[in-house]
């Protein structure tokens, strides 16, 4: 190991040997090392040159821009020239293809004395940015990801994403590329399968509590999405530390937790499904996995399935009410208005709800002419009648929830 508690010290008379000279490169370049893992996290380095960027340039190449990168040794990872790569399909796909970058050196710039041998050597040491093609995920600590592929069955090219945050396949996914940071405090960071788990579980929760607040909105359904994609910032940002992650999932679930009460109060006939249970027990089972202070793996396995459930709740398919209006009134009243209670024998709507009186508009007498059926999601519909014989319209049946 190099000794980097002792540094040259040069004085007059101080005759140097090749071993000096070494003793002071490694002192500086461990130094420097111990500087990188201390203080910095791996990654790309942020507004080096073209931050090796991976972009499309035709049938099955790409090309790598040049930039720099910083590995879990400390190593520099400097490649000063763009460099173009030929990504030669698996026999096997669907298959998911790597980018990345790795430290290598090696001895360079030979010099040899023909008079004595023992004064040839390598000049120098080249420092390489090694890039590599492969189908296992890089650790980002000795390898680097710079890219990912989705390559699917026929591709003849690969081409940069229409949309970034949604990369299909055969198109260039940067997503999970992580980019070099400040360490101020040594702390265990997530694993890379489970922080790109969490990104995409955060992603997945976003679309489907979109599906909830678009069939049945309540205010609470936009604050989950918006928690999502606050979680799935620090997790791209490498923000989130695994002893945190519970804390995060509970204010997350406690917002989960706002939508299962403001559902069952804005719209009564969802509560008896079988949906709408499965969303209450999966939300109270990530609560009690967080109070117990499960594993990071309960954690985002309880996770997954309060969306999961909440996707299952957004394609539900309620069964509308059914009801007729009995037998024909005929109703005299010196208001405009009139309320009357009718035999509603026949009804089959859900949730406990039966047809308690019609709304008349304009003049008094009036009777339901012949009998019809009304069906509605909600707790009152709008439904024009045949009037036969009245002096006025029935224009819409009110409806009262019992039970």
């Amino acid at each position: 190991m190099t000794n980097i508690t002792k540094r040259l010290n040069f004085f007059t008379g101080f005759f140097t040997t090749a071993k000096d000279w070494q003793d002071g490169q490694d002192y500086h370049l461990e130094r420097r090392k111990l500087h990188n893992r201390g203080l910095h996290t791996p990654g790309i380095m942020r507004s080096e040159r073209e931050e090796l960027r991976v972009i499309a340039t035709g049938g099955l190449n790409v090309q790598v821009c040049c930039g720099a990168a910083l590995d879990s040794d400390g190593n520099e990872i400097y490649l000063e020239q763009t460099r173009t790569l030929t990504i030669g399909p698996p026999e096997t796909l669907p298959q998911l293809v790597y980018i990345a970058i790795k430290y290598y050196e090696e001895p360079s710039d030979h010099v040899e004395n023909v008079e004595n041998s023992q004064y040839s050597g390598d000049t120098r040491m080249a420092e390489i940015p090694r890039l590599e093609l492969t189908t296992t995920a890089p650790d980002n600590l000795a390898r680097i990801e710079l890219a990912r592929i989705d390559l699917q069955p026929g591709v003849t090219e690969i081409s940069a994403p229409a949309d970034p945050q949604n990369p299909v396949g055969n198109e260039i996914d940067r997503r999970f590329v992580k980019q070099a940071g400040s360490l101020g405090v040594a702390e265990e960071v997530l694993l890379l399968q489970d922080l790109e788990r969490l990104i995409q579980l955060m992603a997945d929760g976003r679309r489907d509590f979109a599906a909830l607040d678009g069939r049945f909105p309540v205010p609470s359904t936009s604050d989950v999405r918006h928690g999502a994609i606050s979680l799935e910032m620090l997790a791209r940002l490498g923000a989130v530390r695994p002893g945190q992650l519970g804390d995060v999932l509970a204010a997350l679930a406690a917002v989960e937790q706002d939508v299962r009460q403001e559902l069952a109060g804005a719209y009564p006939a969802l509560v008896p499904t079988s949906e709408f249970v499965a969303y209450k027990d999966a939300v109270s089972r990530l609560l009690e996995h967080i109070r117990q202070g499960a594993v990071l793996d309960t954690l985002l396995t309880s996770q997954s399935a309060v969306s999961e459930a909440a996707r299952e709740l957004a394609e539900i398919a309620l069964r509308p009410p059914e009801a007729d209006a009995g037998e024909d009134v005929t109703v005299t009243a010196s208001e405009g208005e009139a309320s009357v209670r009718l035999d509603a024998s026949g009804s089959q709507a859900f949730g406990g709800q039966e047809i308690v009186r019609y709304h008349w508009k304009s003049y008094p007498v009036a009777d339901a002419g012949a009998d019809r059926t009304a069906s509605t999601f909600g707790d009152r519909a709008t439904l024009e009648l045949n009037a036969e014989g009245s002096a006025g319209t029935i224009v819409r049946y009110h409806w009262d929830k019992q039970g």
